[in-house]
């Protein structure tokens, strides 16, 4: 099977030896992403999370797929006590399931103002 690695020219491009996702098969890796290079940059952690989202619901609907097609998440929060308010925006938009989740506290990701970074793997439709 072709592994495909793509960057896609909508969302700010990587700023390390990564691209937006890979795909090999029916599996989309989707890398970590911020709320780097947009308005929310500067945001709370739920104006932060819902540019993620945006971005992977984006990347997936460029893949064939959408977030239901999302199996899993690791999500990386500089203050766990702000989690919460990015778990509302979560439901949001995986209302029609969740996916599988890990959460980590981090002393710091890229800038300061960069509360969270997600990333996910989705199983797209053969």
């Amino acid at each position: 099977m072709e592994i495909i690695r793509r960057d896609y020219p909508e969302y700010p491009q990587p700023a390390g030896a990564f691209h937006h996702s890979v795909r090999w098969g029916n599996m989309l890796f989707i890398a970590g992403s911020t709320a780097r290079g947009t308005p929310a940059e500067t945001g709370d952690i739920a104006a932060q999370t819902e540019v993620i989202l945006q971005k992977f619901q984006g990347i997936l609907e460029a893949n064939g797929g959408s977030l239901a097609n999302v199996v899993k998440i690791t999500t990386f929060v500089t203050d766990m006590r702000e989690a919460p308010a990015s778990g509302e925006v979560r439901r949001k938009y995986f209302a029609d399931g969740f996916p599988a989740s890990t959460q980590v506290q981090v002393a710091a990701l890229g800038t300061p103002d960069i509360k969270i970074e997600i990333e996910a793997i989705a199983v797209l439709p053969d």
